[in-house]
């Protein structure tokens, strides 16, 4: 039962995954600057699934964050490079603030345990 419960939030890791992939590239411009809101909501809100998965099961972080960064990782296998995450600034920054998040994330969660 406990790897049933790890399994599916790794798959729900891999799905946050790709709807933050999908929502990053969203911006506005706001008094003549251009604000990616939807980078700041998808890392937001992967970050709080993260937690919140840590809560529900136990190293549900760690799965999450395995889950997720699954996304990229296959992207990059399949070949042509990727289709949602471009290398460019936004991009590169999407990867580092997500993985580097998400880690933080697992870092915070093994902490709580002891």
């Amino acid at each position: 039962m406990k790897l049933l419960a790890r399994l599916l939030v790794a798959l729900l890791g891999a799905v946050v995954g790709v709807l933050a992939a999908v929502e990053h590239r969203q911006s506005t411009v706001v008094l003549g600057v251009d604000v990616p809101w939807g980078l700041v909501l998808g890392l937001g809100c992967s970050w709080l699934v993260a937690v919140a998965a840590g809560r529900m099961v136990r190293t549900g972080t760690a799965w999450f964050t395995m889950g997720w960064c699954l996304v990229p990782v296959l992207q990059q296998v399949a070949g042509d490079g990727s289709y949602l995450i471009a290398s460019d600034a936004l991009g590169w920054t999407f990867l580092a603030l997500g993985v580097g998040g998400l880690v933080l994330a697992v870092v915070r969660d093994s902490r709580l345990e002891r």
